[in-house]
């Protein structure tokens, strides 16, 4: 079994849940001149189980660890040594583990450091342009694929760290190498693309309203304020927000405090008394039960597992 050498690895729910806005979208700034990194993360439980979505592919290697991942309207159990695929614009997010923790090695690359004014670039992006409803996401470590994908991908940090005026086209060779293994791998599976365009025509007809609670969380926003927002009924609105995000939007907006008041928990010394007043609830009482129904804990416990020394 692969074991990466990596003197500091980062804690995930510190680093990405920030970067959250209300609509579940993962604000990842990659580098415009060269969007493609790779990062050493920390998942441990419990850390947020909110669906996200980003505008970059995302390649990740389980160096340890296990656990189910949500996509969307499916689930993915992936365990030490697979290989985890998700394309842009794809919800996804850890719905349990099944260990203490999971570290893994994951690879962002923007689709336009691939797409050209030729074909071959839509080629080697087809295993994530075929990704739709019962596509696997997961490449079993039995399969060899993910191993040598790690290789690859370690090559390519490797180069990140180097001054030579070749090293981005090092990297970009490393990267079409990875998509070549996979074009093979999933050279069987056939998909169309009419749900996840139905789904991105969805999403965008939720997008004013997803802005606004990205800006107005603390506020009480109701049923009816959010289908009126829309110019729907409230009883279309509230069929039509559970089709597209899988949930009720009370239950939406909830998570969307709760992973705030994560954040708030981790990176500041306010009371939780003062985190609930922050977050958008009037009642510590009913934010500790919303708070346990979403991470699993009160809290305070939460709270104080996360300053315990790993």
């Amino acid at each position: 079994m692969h074991q990466t050498s990596i003197s500091h690895w980062e804690n995930a729910a510190q680093v990405i849940e920030p970067s959250v806005t209300a609509s579940g979208v993962h604000e990842n700034p990659l580098n415009p001149a060269f969007p493609m990194q790779v990062r050493f993360l920390n998942l441990e439980a419990p850390s947020s189980v909110s669906l996200r979505c980003h505008d970059y592919c995302e390649i990740l290697y389980v160096e340890s660890g296990a656990a189910i991942y949500r996509v969307e309207d499916s689930q993915v159990q992936v365990n030490q040594g697979d290989l985890f695929l998700i394309k842009n614009q794809i919800y996804h997010g850890i719905q349990e583990y099944l260990s203490p923790s999971v570290r893994a090695v994951v690879l962002y690359f923007h689709p336009s450091l691939i797409l050209n004014a030729t074909s071959e670039g839509s080629e080697y992006l087809l295993p994530f342009e075929i990704q739709g409803r019962g596509f696997p996401h997961g490449v079993p470590a039995n399969t060899g694929v993910p191993a040598q994908v790690l290789d690859l991908i370690r090559s390519i940090h490797d180069q990140t760290t180097s001054h030579s005026p070749h090293s981005q086209l090092a990297m970009k060779t490393c990267l079409k190498m990875i998509l070549v293994l996979l074009m093979n791998h999933y050279e069987s599976n056939v998909t169309t693309a009419e749900s996840l365009v139905k789904k991105s025509r969805d999403l965008l007809r939720l997008q004013p309203l997803f802005e606004y609670v990205d800006h107005h969380f603390v506020e009480n926003i109701s049923v009816e304020q959010a289908a009126k927002m829309l110019v729907m009924s409230k009883s279309h609105f509230m069929r039509f927000f559970r089709g597209v995000t899988g949930q009720a939007f009370v239950s939406h907006l909830n998570r969307f405090r709760i992973s705030r008041a994560q954040h708030l928990m981790l990176t500041t010394n306010l009371s939780i008394a003062t985190i609930t007043q922050d977050v958008g609830f009037c009642n510590q009482s009913y934010f500790g039960v919303v708070f346990r129904r979403v991470v699993g804990m009160a809290p305070r416990e939460y709270r104080d597992r996360a300053r315990k020394p790993s």
